[in-house]
């Protein structure tokens, strides 16, 4: 008997089943991501997400997790708090196999003027429509999310009389892995039709039916989804899509519907759009999509007995998760007790911290080092101390880029030049000066050396120096042809991952070419509502083309404003031209005016405030988020040597210097702050609604952490400073996008502020982890007999790092659960399977597992953790970047195939593994009981 109830025990109570069962759980999702990439949502469904083993493997995680209540005895020992938060996964497990089993989802589709009573299922079924002589009907469905090499049997009545129907092979029709048709072959036995028929079909599309007939009865199969037939209507009276001005960018979309229930006797109109839902009966309806003419709309609609199951399992995690943290019995707070006891170093360096404040110096060639003519050199020194002032007039006009967003001249100018030259400040220029010069003097400045180039072999082909880091746009054309020109169209042809260095520079300076010639030729300049469209913004080629025609003899709409257009633009040329030559400057101001006179009565509803002009210029010059990063990064790598120096010489410091320390990392992250608070007023939106605006809040958040919760350990200190400057480093990257751009349509919510703000934070006390566990075990290696002070410092991060992950932990949790409460209001459903959310949960299960590790009695626990934080990181690092460059998905940013693992990636996880690997002779080294 007691044998058996250790069986019970270790088997539904242990952590030693529950951790691997988890590990095994998030090992099927993170395998399901990548066979969703390439072959689809519906084959991972099939495959995984809708298995029996899959749907076994949360009952049982279910019923482990019950049985680690019940063997921890956490209420004897007043865990209170711990039960309240674990509870909600039960509640939310409950919830999801409520939903998964009794709830369902499809998809409505309607033409403007039409109305619909049927939606499409979700799922996959093999249909059967029966008909007999005396016209009754019966019909029937058997779920059937099938794929290549299974199988399926299934008995049913059909007008009394026994039909057995038997999967014999399930092929693909398709070499395309993404397109699920394929060809079913079924045996039928239901006399007198016993036959093998063939279904053309497949997971997430309308079959074609199959038709058996005698003159008793009418059998159609099919294999596909089905129609689930609704109590009532849907009427689409109009299908509205807004996009931003002068772009195809879909600003937001919304169908105007009426509700006709025929047995209540109601019409009912709704407008259903992005975040607002028709709720009505037992249903939900949300705006899913729309046809390409824009003259139909696709609605999600769904039915979740579940939801406030799930809901509530929400709210329990939420309130747990502040209650864990404020818990005085709970590890949060022991830990923070354990800190108090320790021995913990600082230091300050002020004049080296305000040395790396200062603007860091670019280790460019200056391009008029190259030979250039005299005359050229002389024009160009006349443009420079000309123009100077202008420019600061010039930098505030207002441009409309390709995205129709509205903004100051200055950030067009910033981004294009910079990406041209690959600095700031070029020939002694800001950047407004050289996009005025090389939009009003072209051919001058088609002769300056000013676009990057790297690449040895680049050069050799284009005949210039191996020393020159510059070529001329001239440089590039040679007997009326595109040099590059065969080499651009071998590089496009190579998948992404196949191109190789040479490959990667041509397409760089090909795009830095394309670039130039559309300064060049005033493409970018668009500054003059459209007469035909006040939301699209004109360019001075645009307004010529459109003359020119006129001149031809076409018919022109609105001639006499395209005059009006033409005249301003003139008027602009020469007067920047009579500026330029003879420093007379005011009819050019007048020209900026007449411009800025236009825009204010053709297109007022677009502009900008001059408080938001001048934000945005001041945040391009100051550029808080690049200049910040070698100060993050000096006073970790400093703070930490002389943390070191310090625990080898076994003395503590001051805690004024550790105050003053505090000190001048506050006045860093209040520059961040201000630069983030800047973003967000002139964006409009919270800034981390990209790539990009993620990383500089995650370098925030990471700075943040060691001033509220750190601030007594330098080695935190050290690693929250070091880790912001590295994201404010990969956030400056050439593959991130710096560019304030508008939202698309369902990121319109107050859930960006809530559910975003919460996740990507979790990315910084995580990332933290990271740091604290390389520094853990970089302590492990200096470990000696004479050296026991190392020792203190070790459990010192281990305590660090475990807080850092519980918050860390806790928010991703939180966040990700937010995250599916947005995705239920917004599109009907909190879970999709979605690579980024899955891989969030899988992130959830590798830190939960990391955490509960200490369970398990093991010896030498500091050096397990640090390991295990540092490898654990591994996986945010997938969810952060991995999802969204190299899987499909809603979150995601790649397009077709995925882009070439970075090479520093490799020697980052050869370096973890070394460290793991030498450090472990000195593992040695148990946790006290706290």
């Amino acid at each position: 008997m007691d044998n058996f109830k250790n069986f019970l025990r270790l088997a539904f109570g242990s952590l030693w089943v529950a951790i691997p069962l988890t590990a095994i759980y998030m090992s099927s999702c993170a395998i399901a991501t990548f066979i969703e990439n390439d072959y689809g949502t519906a084959t991972a469904k099939a495959l995984i997400y809708n298995t029996s083993w899959f749907n076994f493997l949360h009952l049982y995680l279910l019923v482990a997790l019950i049985g680690c209540f019940i063997t921890s005895k956490a209420w004897q020992r007043k865990k209170y708090a711990s039960l309240f938060f674990h509870s909600s996964l039960i509640f939310i497990i409950l919830g999801a196999g409520v939903t998964r089993y009794f709830g369902f989802e499809g998809m409505m589709h309607i033409r403007e003027g039409q109305k619909s009573n049927f939606i499409l299922s979700n799922e996959t079924y093999i249909n059967i429509l029966a008909k007999n002589s005396e016209g009754k009907v019966e019909q029937y469905s058997i779920l059937a999310n099938l794929i290549a090499g299974e199988s399926l049997s299934e008995k049913l009545s059909v007008f009394g009389k026994p039909l057995k129907l038997k999967v014999l092979e399930v092929q693909k029709l398709s070499m395309d892995k993404r397109d699920p048709t394929s060809k079913m072959v079924i045996s039928l036995d239901y006399p007198p039709f016993s036959d093998e028929i063939e279904l053309i079909g497949g997971i997430g599309i309308e079959g074609e039916p199959m038709v058996l007939q005698n003159d008793d009865v009418e059998l159609a199969f099919s294999w596909g989804v089905k129609k689930i037939l609704l109590p009532f209507s849907i009427a689409l009276k109009d299908f509205q899509l807004d996009r931003y001005p002068g772009s195809m960018s879909p600003s937001s979309y919304a169908s105007e519907v009426v509700v006709i229930d025929d047995v209540q006797k109601i019409e009912k109109p709704f407008r259903i759009f992005m975040n607002n839902v028709l709720d009505y009966g037992d249903y939900r309806f949300f705006q899913s999509s729309y046809d390409r003419d824009e003259q139909g709309t696709i609605l999600s609609v769904n039915n979740d007995p579940g939801k406030n199951l799930t809901y509530i399992g929400y709210a329990i995690l939420i309130l747990g998760s502040i209650w864990l943290l404020l818990d005085k019995g709970g590890r949060f707070r022991r830990l923070s007790h354990f800190l108090h006891e320790q021995k913990v170093f600082s230091f300050f360096l002020a004049l080296l911290l305000f040395a790396g404040l200062q603007t860091p110096s670019y280790a460019f060639q200056n391009p008029t080092q190259e030979q250039q003519v005299q005359m050229l050199q002389t024009a160009l020194e006349k443009f420079k101390s000309n123009t100077k002032d202008f420019s600061y007039e010039f930098e505030k006009v207002l441009v409309q880029d390709l995205g129709g967003r509205i903004k100051p001249l200055n950030t067009l100018a910033t981004d294009l030049v910079h990406k041209i030259t690959k600095q700031d400040g070029f020939l002694g220029m800001n950047n407004t000066q050289v996009f005025l010069g090389m939009m009003m003097f072209p051919e001058n400045w088609q002769q300056i050396k000013m676009i990057k180039i790297s690449n040895p072999e680049l050069k050799k082909i284009l005949g210039i120096s191996p020393k020159s880091n510059y070529i001329a746009f001239g440089d590039v054309f040679a007997d009326g042809g595109y040099v590059l020109q065969n080499y651009v169209e071998d590089a496009n042809n190579k998948k992404p991952s196949m191109r190789n260095t040479f490959d990667k520079d041509v397409l760089a300076v090909d795009e830095r070419i394309n670039l130039a010639y559309s300064i060049y030729t005033t493409t970018f300049f668009k500054t003059l509502p459209s007469p035909k469209d006040s939301n699209k913004w004109l360019s001075p080629l645009e307004i010529i083309q459109v003359l020119q025609a006129k001149e031809q003899g076409m018919r022109v709409e609105y001639a006499q404003e395209f005059e009006a257009l033409g005249e301003i633009t003139q008027s602009f040329y020469m007067a920047i031209n009579e500026g330029v030559m003879e420093n007379q400057w005011g009819n050019a101001k007048k020209a900026l005016l007449s411009i800025k006179n236009y825009q204010e009565k053709h297109s007022p509803a677009l502009l900008i405030s001059d408080s938001k002009i001048s934000s945005e210029i001041f945040l391009n010059k100051t550029n808080f988020f690049r200049y910040l990063i070698l100060p993050f990064i000096l006073v970790g790598v400093i703070l930490f040597a002389i943390t070191l120096t310090y625990v080898f010489k076994n003395k503590s410091m001051p805690r004024a210097i550790n105050l003053s320390f505090l000190v001048v990392l506050g006045i860093l992250t209040l520059f961040q702050t201000i630069a983030l608070g800047l973003r967000w007023y002139i964006s409009g939106h919270a800034p981390w609604s990209n790539a990009y605006e993620s990383m500089l809040y995650i370098a925030w958040a990471s700075a943040m952490s060691a001033i509220l919760f750190f601030r007594k350990s330098n080695l935190a200190i050290s690693a929250a400073s070091f880790l912001a400057g590295i994201s404010l480093f990969v956030a400056n990257l050439s593959f991130m996008d710096p560019q304030v751009s508008n939202l698309v349509p369902v990121l319109k919510s107050y859930w960006l502020n809530i559910h975003v703000s919460i996740i990507t934070a979790s990315y910084g006390f995580l990332g933290l982890c990271f740091v604290l566990g390389s520094i853990t075990l970089l302590m492990f290696l200096l470990r000696g007999e004479e050296k026991k002070n190392i020792d203190n410092a070790i459990l010192s991060l281990t305590a660090i790092n475990e807080m850092s992950m519980i918050l860390g932990l806790l928010m991703l949790t939180v966040g990700n659960f937010l995250g599916g409460v947005w995705a239920n209001e917004s599109w009907g459903r909190y879970w999709g399977w979605d690579p980024k959310e899955t891989w969030a949960l899988i992130s959830i299960g590798v830190y939960g597992i990391i955490l509960h590790l200490r369970f398990l009695g093991f010896k030498n626990m500091p050096y397990i953790f640090a390991a295990s934080s540092v490898v654990g990181f591994f996986s945010i690092l997938m969810t952060y970047f991995g999802v969204n460059y190299y899987l499909s998905g809603m979150h995601s940013y790649a397009a077709g195939d995925p882009l070439p693992i970075p090479t520093f990636v490799y020697f980052l996880v050869l370096g973890v593994l070394a460290l793991i690997i030498t450090s472990l002779f000195k593992r040695n080294l148990p946790f006290p009981k706290v």
